[in-house]
């Protein structure tokens, strides 16, 4: 007899972009998909084109009273079943030099991207361990390389990256598996939401401060649009995250888009080679190493 029990995944950031892509596409696969969700309008447009396999689930990952009342809703849908996946999709990036990065938006980097993950796991674990189920964490490239004007949010990737390799670890005995999903340039805005939110700041600067990275910023801005006729599709994450929750033996990781190759060779190079490079890629000038 085949197994009917529900596999129950949540998977937070789904009002848009890839989080959506996501729930959808887990729920077309045989999961009934807790959709974390921010109103109740997102949920509505998400239940109508899923169907009865996804629930939305309204989260904040930043607010402890969301996640609390997310984790009762969790329980009350899943029971004794369990949770059979987290997906920690929700995130948040910036672009800007760290010189003018604003602390109050930097914070906002790391709860959103770590404190947030963090929070939301273990509040989960409980219902993640009844299943067995697994803990998908959706990074990045930049969990890996760093490039010029993403300090911040290449730093939560990186952290993103150890949290998750620490989890791995622990959860071990349990035989519970954690993978880390890192999407290299995909199909979604929030790239050009990063340039245009560094060109609001930078406008919002005291006079005198506005030209010290302008023309940074214009070449970032240029080498970022040039990027987005080679961006992969949203599709091809959603796939991964199905094998990271399917596949017997899951891989640790899964690195996923156009280039990943080379930016994992990237990674590995001599500091000041790879500074030149990543500098490079972005149109901006800089001297090679010694």
């Amino acid at each position: 007899m085949p197994d009917t029990t529900p596999r129950y995944v949540l998977v937070t950031g789904a009002s848009r972009g890839l989080g959506r892509d996501m729930a959808l596409h887990l729920a077309r696969h045989d999961f009934e998909v807790l959709a974390g969700v921010r109103s109740a309008a997102d949920g509505n447009r998400l239940a109508a084109e899923a169907g009865a396999a996804l629930h939305p689930v309204r989260l904040d990952v930043t607010e402890r009273r969301s996640i609390e009342a997310a984790t009762q809703q969790v329980a009350k849908l899943t029971g004794e079943t369990g949770l059979a996946g987290l997906v920690n999709n929700a995130g948040i990036a910036s672009f800007g030099p760290l010189e003018q990065q604003p602390m109050q938006r930097f914070e906002e980097i790391f709860r959103v991207n770590v404190f947030g993950v963090q929070a939301l796991t273990q509040a989960l674990l409980p219902a993640l361990r009844r299943a067995r189920g697994r803990v998908v964490n959706i990074s990045s490239g930049n969990g890996k390389l760093v490039m010029p004007f993403t300090g911040a949010y290449c730093a939560s990737k990186f952290a993103l990256e150890a949290l998750s390799d620490a989890l791995r670890m622990e959860l071990a005995p349990w035989r519970m598996h954690v993978v880390v999903v890192e999407p290299g340039a995909m199909s979604t805005e929030i790239r050009l939401r990063a340039v245009d939110e560094w060109a609001a700041a930078n406008a919002a600067l005291p006079e005198a401060d506005q030209p010290l990275y302008a023309s940074q910023l214009a070449a970032v801005s240029g080498a970022i649009l040039g990027m987005e006729a080679g961006v992969g599709p949203a599709r091809d994450i959603s796939e991964a995250v199905l094998r990271a929750l399917t596949d017997p033996e899951p891989k640790t990781r899964y690195p996923v888009g156009p280039h990943m190759d080379t930016l994992e060779a990237l990674a590995a190079m001599p500091d000041r080679e790879r500074d030149h490079i990543a500098m490079g890629i972005l149109g901006l000038a800089g001297s090679r190493p010694a």
